[in-house]
């Protein structure tokens, strides 16, 4: 690559980094502590934005709990684990796939793995 590319690449990652730390500054930090730990299927709603989606919200029993926001995401081999926060409190959700016995066909399943309880925490960087 040429110099000026090369210099390029680097000032917009500088300004891309730059508004991503800002963001970080902005937004208080959240201390989760698991309160119990749950094993109960939920069906979540998701929203199709891209190719992934994002959850909007879950059923719980005959409860619907909105998600407000999506703290962490981790992948790992089996399923994804998400860190929501919703109106109703903080949860952890894992998306997993099933396979049905007798067509042998992937579905995905939703399961509420946690309930948690948020503690905001003001610390300077």
């Amino acid at each position: 690559m040429r110099r000026k590319q090369v210099r390029l690449r680097k000032e917009r990652l500088a300004r891309r980094y730059r508004r991503v730390l800002d963001r970080a500054r902005a937004s208080p930090r959240l201390l989760f502590v698991e309160r119990a730990a749950v094993r109960a299927p939920v069906a979540a709603e998701v929203a199709r934005d891209g190719p992934g989606g994002r959850v909007t919200g879950f059923w719980w029993g005959t409860d619907f709990y909105r998600v407000e926001q999506v703290v962490e995401t981790r992948r790992e081999y089996d399923a994804v684990y998400y860190r929501v926060v919703t109106d109703r409190g903080c949860y952890d959700l894992r998306r997993y796939r099933r396979m049905d016995r007798w067509t042998l066909r992937p579905s995905v399943g939703w399961e509420l793995v946690a309930e948690l309880e948020a503690i905001e925490v003001s610390r300077p960087f």
